[in-house]
């Protein structure tokens, strides 16, 4: 075997163990057989660089993926042993967020190793289309009376009705009672419910708002890869509950409970939101953050119907979502700076181009942030000590496609090294959202003291 060759078989051998070898004298010594590596084989390479052996079950997973040991299996080519490596790597770093360790788990204990293989089994997608409908279902609020189940729109009603017996403003107290019954209801359909697969998480405190989540909710579970599943959501512009402990205590019971959180990125996010991403990473489970890449006939068309809606002007619309994207910028634009000097001399077009210019932007910053900036990022799961990421999407149709393949467990992944001056970090990429499910730090002393106190029990 050529010496690079040589080097790669030891670099191989180091990826699959997570460490450097302790014992290698003479990278000489080092051959991929030309009939294949056979499992003795493979505990003699292990064991000349001072490695520990394997069982015959983790060389045949090495080998296809399967546990049962086939006599006479063999690796056939170096590029075969570094697929293994590949797929003994993403299994340790998922389930135990370090190669080394999950290497010494795995490589000696067949229950182990069975025990993690399960948990990665995919769910057959005929088990989920057959469970069973609710008892008591979800009573679905239209997306334009989900705010009556907001707290602002009660304040602003009781305050009509003080000052005159406004009739418009008794006909809607109506639809706001009616309506918080059926949130109500909800809210106690969502506590009955046997199991939830997805929690959303979102901070509402406008109209428009309220109507967003409803109808982008809406598109997203009847998109046709998630049609047809079953699937169980908690929706907050669905339920109502007007008790802010037993608020708080519900929805931190529907976190417990549900497979995976949805974050939706709005134009302003709040330490509650925040603190649901936080609370699902930190169970060692996945997060979802759907931030909107909207288009200019989008901003458009949302504009037109918040107008029509609230019986105010585009103009004005225009500047309160300006006002809550970028609150700045009225200092920094001397356009906009006139137009609200002189709101009847406002350049519709322009103003709109603005608009569409200023969301996208601010999307576009929440994303970076939510995928490589942004503390929350990555969280460590309290219980294991495994460092978890967002996946950051941009589409409905990733949403659903994410959502999927959680609900499955069909995600997919990749590793990636990064050196970052002197450390190398491991990366395990989510394949949809490009974004890190689980990271290894290759600084020795953070690891060495990571893992000896973190998972210790408190004195």
């Amino acid at each position: 075997m050529p010496r690079n060759e040589s080097q790669r078989l030891k670099q191989l051998l180091e990826d699959l163990t997570g460490q450097s070898a302790p014992l290698l004298q003479a990278p000489r010594r080092l051959r991929f057989p030309k009939s294949g590596l056979g499992y003795s084989q493979l505990n003699e390479l292990l064991l000349l660089l001072g490695y520990d052996r394997v069982t015959r079950s983790f060389f045949q997973f090495l080998a296809d993926g399967k546990l049962d040991y086939k006599s006479g299996c063999a690796l056939r080519s170096i590029d075969e042993l570094e697929r293994g490596v590949q797929r003994v790597g993403k299994l340790s770093l998922l389930m135990f967020g370090n190669v080394k360790f999950g290497f010494k788990k795995l490589g000696r204990d067949l229950d182990e190793l069975r025990f993690y293989c399960e948990l990665t089994e995919p769910i057959k997608v005929g088990t989920l289309k057959r469970r069973h409908n609710p008892i008591h279902p979800i009573d679905p609020i239209p997306a334009d009376q989900t705010y009556y189940l907001g707290y602002l729109v009660r304040q602003e009603l009781n305050a009509k009705l003080k000052r005159s017996r406004d009739k418009a403003a008794q006909a809607q107290m109506r639809v706001l009672k009616e309506t918080v019954g059926r949130g109500v209801r909800n809210h106690h359909a969502y506590l009955v419910s046997d199991h939830l697969d997805v929690y959303v998480a979102t901070s509402m405190r406008k109209r428009h708002e309220y109507m967003e989540v409803a109808d982008f909710t809406r598109k997203l579970f009847q998109h046709r890869r998630l049609r047809g599943l079953k699937l169980r959501w908690f929706d907050p512009t669905q339920a109502y509950c007007s008790d802010r402990v037993d608020k708080g205590l519900s929805e931190a019971l529907m976190l417990k409970r549900a497979t995976c959180t949805l974050y939706l990125a709005q134009e302003s996010d709040t330490l509650g939101k925040d603190s649901e991403l936080a609370s699902t990473l930190a169970q060692g489970k996945p997060v979802i953050a759907y931030v909107p890449s909207p288009t200019a006939p989008e901003v458009r068309a949302s504009i037109r119907q918040l107008a029509a809606q609230s019986s105010a002007g585009e103009s004005k619309v225009i500047f309160e979502r300006l006002q809550a994207l970028a609150p700045g910028l009225a200092w920094t634009d001397k356009q906009l700076r006139k137009w609200l000097d002189a709101p009847n001399k406002v350049d519709q077009s322009r103003a709109l181009h603005l608009l569409a210019e200023t969301t996208l932007e601010h999307y576009d910053k929440r994303a970076r942030d939510l995928r490589e900036k942004h503390p929350l990022g990555i969280q460590v799961n309290l219980e294991t000590g495994v460092a978890n990421g967002v996946l950051v999407v941009r589409t409905v149709n990733d949403c659903a496609e994410l959502i999927y393949r959680i609900v499955t467990r069909r995600l997919r992944f990749h590793i990636e090294k990064k050196k970052v001056r002197d450390v190398t970090y491991h990366f395990l990429r989510e394949d949809v959202s490009k974004s890190i499910f689980r990271v290894m730090t290759g600084d020795a002393m953070l690891t060495n003291s990571f893992w000896n106190f973190y998972l210790e029990p408190s004195e």
